[in-house]
């Protein structure tokens, strides 16, 4: 059984749901992106397991397909600039880059006012806030360097605490990807500015260039179940099985992690010390698709 890939818990009753939430009848309902966007974020804001400030600050809300797609366009937007990331972050970062892009990790170099920043929120490596988040932020407010954060994980978290009212934070993006089993396919995403960019998702969302079955069952689930539903469901199991494995339990529900003394899971280090151990298959009450020979 492989451990590596961050996938979504494979739970029955939101994947049944999603199937059954599928329907062409969408197609033309006026303002649906709009719609899902200002519900999903009063969504997010009603977590109880974690205490997001702010983000009320971020008055332009945008529909993405996924959080990749508006890391796409903060590359676009910032292209002239060095891209910095931390060690062990989302490796479509330095996938993306490998066409001609700068960048260089933040732990190698100082953070300088040519640069651009984008950290995952809790971080992906080990599924909690990166300690050296706010030292970097405090940079980049000094220095006016932007920076975009990922959100993608949150929606399996517990006891984030963070405050996004930082002037440097340009971008925020949130997903459904890694929350439902069977939404990663549907590339339901959002993206929060301080102000209107005039970049290709502004188009995309003026011009109605979008996936309109992604915002409809996305808003379906949103309408249907808790932003904490993952981890009120999991979270007891996740230790259970985190102290069969002699791992801890990260913050985010489908994660356990270990150091570099546990040989075992030596092959999920991601370029930090920790070994970030995926569990979500061991999580679920059906089988993983994914997994099937």
């Amino acid at each position: 059984m492989s451990f590596k890939s961050s996938r979504p818990v494979p739970d029955t009753e939101a994947y049944q749901f999603i199937k059954d939430s599928i329907s062409g009848d969408c197609l033309y309902t006026k303002d649906l992106p709009e719609t899902f966007c200002k519900e999903y974020l009063e969504w997010i804001k009603n977590s109880k397991l974690n205490n997001l400030l702010n983000l009320d600050k971020y008055k332009s809300l945008q529909y993405v397909h996924g959080t990749s797609q508006s890391f796409d366009f903060f590359y676009l937007t910032n292209h002239k600039k060095r891209f910095r990331i931390f060690k062990g972050d989302f490796m479509y970062h330095k996938i993306m880059w490998r066409s001609g892009y700068d960048w260089e990790y933040i732990e190698d170099g100082s953070i300088e006012k040519n640069d651009a920043v984008i950290f995952s929120l809790p971080f992906s490596d080990y599924g909690d806030i990166h300690p050296s988040t706010n030292k970097i932020l405090d940079q980049c407010d000094n220095l006016g360097v932007p920076v975009f954060v990922d959100c993608a994980y949150l929606i399996m978290a517990r006891e984030i605490n963070f405050d996004f009212d930082r002037d440097c934070i340009e971008g925020i993006s949130f997903s459904l990807s890694k929350g439902f089993y069977g939404a990663e396919h549907l590339r339901i995403g959002m993206r929060l500015t301080r102000k209107f960019i005039d970049d290709p998702v502004e188009v995309f969302n003026d011009f109605q260039m979008i996936n309109w079955i992604g915002p409809d069952v996305g808003l379906k689930l949103i309408n249907n179940f808790k932003f904490d539903y993952i981890q009120d469901k999991y979270h007891e199991k996740q230790k259970e099985i985190c102290k069969e494995l002699d791992i801890y339990p990260s913050k985010c529900a489908i994660f356990g992690i270990t150091d570099e003394e546990h040989k075992e899971f030596g092959q999920y280090n991601r370029g930090t010390d920790w070994r970030r151990v995926c569990i979500s298959s061991l999580l679920g009450d059906m089988v993983d698709i994914h997994s099937k020979s």
